[in-house]
């Protein structure tokens, strides 16, 4: 039933393992600066024959076990501290490592909150940390909802590495391609994906600050 999922998953894997090690990626090539964190994290952003792609790399209070942790296992709990998500539940655990998870942001300017439904599947990567990814699926028991419009997450990825200096920090890269889909013009689309990195990084640095307390 979940073969197929389990198989987009790991294609975005690939995918993901490939963009994280390209030349022009490390480079920032081809990519162009669209937005800054208020911390001076910068969000860039790249056309692909998809959509716009964004990435951004930030800095986590925690060792990089426990924020892989808490990112991995933290689903249910996203709406509490992330202003952002209306709503996050896992559909279905597949293996200890991958899952289908479904979840809906809020608005965004003026477009309404989208819904999504996807795989995800997280596996060590050989220069130490993770690498996480997510990719759309479709699921049988979770039919589109007719409040909300379903985007299609293309590629979501986020590479965890320990901070070379600090081993209760860690080093966070995210890509994302998203298609909201909608009647939306590109140009409110151009704008709208980054500010949604913008907030999602945001947010995420202040959890695991609050979290770094306790």
């Amino acid at each position: 039933q979940y073969a197929k999922a389990l198989t987009t998953a790991a294609d975005a894997f690939k995918e993901a393992e490939a963009l994280f090690t390209d030349d022009a990626f490390i480079a920032r090539r081809g990519w162009a600066k669209e937005k800054e964190t208020d911390a001076g994290d910068v969000v860039y952003a790249k056309q692909t024959p998809h959509a716009k792609m964004v990435t951004v790399s930030t800095i986590l209070e925690g060792h990089v076990d426990t924020v892989l942790k808490e990112t991995w296992t933290g689903v249910a709990s996203l709406p509490d501290w992330n202003p952002n998500i209306n709503y996050a539940s896992i559909v279905v655990s597949l293996t200890d490592h991958a899952d289908i998870l479904t979840y809906g942001n809020n608005d965004v300017l003026i477009v309404t909150g989208r819904d999504f439904v996807s795989a995800r599947l997280y596996l060590p990567i050989p220069d130490g940390g993770y690498l996480m990814v997510s990719r759309s699926v479709e699921v049988d028991s979770k039919p589109e909802n007719k409040d909300k419009v379903r985007a299609h997450l293309h590629l979501g990825a986020v590479r965890f590495r320990p901070h070379p200096e600090h081993p209760n920090k860690t080093r966070c890269d995210v890509v994302m391609l998203v298609d909201l889909k909608g009647m939306l013009p590109q140009l409110l689309v151009n704008q709208v994906v980054p500010k949604i990195m913008v907030m999602d990084t945001e947010e995420n640095v202040k959890h695991f600050k609050e979290l770094a307390k306790k």
